[in-house]
């Protein structure tokens, strides 16, 4: 049996700083993640060490460049090119700002590829990505995926798990949000992604869900839904320690539907 784990939900942002205000005024401790090679982020982290990824073009000479290259479709003809993971991610900056992706934490990369090669999609070469803290910290970690932008993409961390998601008092949020209870996924088509995945899960853990379109792994609940007039690639109901269920405000979340449920 292979273990993995809900590692992250990606929200894809306009401005990071504006944006960490925005949260942080939701009552989320906001924490600053670093730099890439063209992007900047930051996270919204939970004891159980999933977290939300805050993602935004770094401000620099080149981020005028790159939206010009979004816009007129040149992001993705490069990305059409790619053998490897940068298929998919060269992508997020094409979207709407708002929910983007979704990620699933494995211990070993490709024995989770070799189980999602059952599916009979086709695997993207991986790819080793680093991230510089503000403290100097680098974190490492290497990316999967399958050729299809419905099914999750995977990592696997190369150093500790702490440096890329650290804990203690980075998970105090004022708002009483305490982990990501359920991602609601929109794919094309509910029914083949649900499928596809619970295939993966089958080879990877020689178990099946009886109703594959909503999965648990870990804590959290999968749930695939169409849904012909949803903003962004998925949805978010978080637990927290309040007794109304609560919407957060669009504006400030850029776009993403992130729900505060009672923790019961």
């Amino acid at each position: 049996m292979m273990p993995f784990h809900f590692d992250h939900a990606v929200i894809f942002v306009p401005d990071l700083n504006k944006a960490i205000k925005k949260f942080s005024d939701l009552g989320f401790v906001v924490t600053q993640g670093g730099e890439h090679e063209y992007t900047c982020n930051a996270l919204i982290i939970f004891d159980d060490r999933t977290f939300i990824e805050i993602l935004a073009l770094k401000t620099s000479w080149s981020r005028p460049l790159l939206k010009i290259a979004a816009k007129i479709g040149l992001i993705n003809h490069l990305a059409n090119n790619k053998p490897d993971v940068s298929w998919r991610l060269m992508r997020w900056i094409t979207k709407q700002y708002g929910a983007i992706d979704w990620c699933i934490r494995v211990e070993n990369m490709q024995a989770a590829l070799d189980c999602f090669k059952s599916t009979k999609l086709t695997m993207l070469d991986t790819m080793t990505y680093q991230r510089r803290r503000p403290d100097g910290e680098i974190a490492q970690w290497l990316l999967g995926s399958a050729k299809d932008l419905d099914l999750p993409f995977l990592i696997q961390d190369k150093t500790l798990i702490d440096i890329r998601i650290p804990l203690g008092s980075h998970t105090q949020h004022p708002n009483g949000a305490l982990g990501i209870k359920k991602i609601i996924i929109a794919p094309t088509d509910p029914v083949r992604t649900a499928n596809a995945f619970n295939t993966f899960l089958i080879a990877a853990q020689s178990a099946s869900y009886p109703t594959p379109q909503s999965i648990v792994i870990g804590a959290t609940t999968v749930c695939m839904e169409h849904q012909p007039n949803a903003r962004g690639k998925f949805s978010l109901e978080l637990n927290y320690s309040g007794n109304d269920r609560k919407h957060l405000d669009t504006n400030k979340t850029c776009g993403a539907n992130i729900w505060l449920t009672p923790n019961i």
